[in-house]
């Protein structure tokens, strides 16, 4: 069990070519040299795999659909954090802002 968050600094996302699944996938890097890498299933119904942890490599998954979402928080949003938790064996990892304030706008 294990609960660990890094503060994300920088991210890339890459579309594969050639590629029948896994098509897409978003590397985020924290200023420790912490890595979590995002995989999308592609079919909407999809059982998605739990959130893992090895050192300070993490993999988490969502489906391709959320993808937009995830990339307009990593745009518009500050700052943003990877949340992995599986602690007593319910997986509730996340990648989220912190508490902010209602109409603070974002920096410039």
């Amino acid at each position: 069990m294990a609960q660990s968050t890094f503060q994300i600094q920088t991210y890339s996302y890459y579309n594969w070519s050639s590629r029948s699944n896994g098509k897409t996938n978003l590397i985020l890097r924290g200023s420790g040299g912490q890595t979590c890498s995002v995989w999308f299933r592609e079919d909407p119904n999809a059982v998605l795999p739990a959130a893992t942890q090895s050192g300070s490599y993490y993999s988490f998954y969502y489906h391709h659909n959320q993808l937009q979402h995830l990339i307009d928080m990593l745009r518009n949003e500050s700052p943003i954090y990877v949340y992995f938790n599986n602690d007593n064996g319910f997986n509730n990892s996340r990648i989220s802002t912190a508490n902010e304030p209602v109409g603070e706008g974002e920096l410039s």
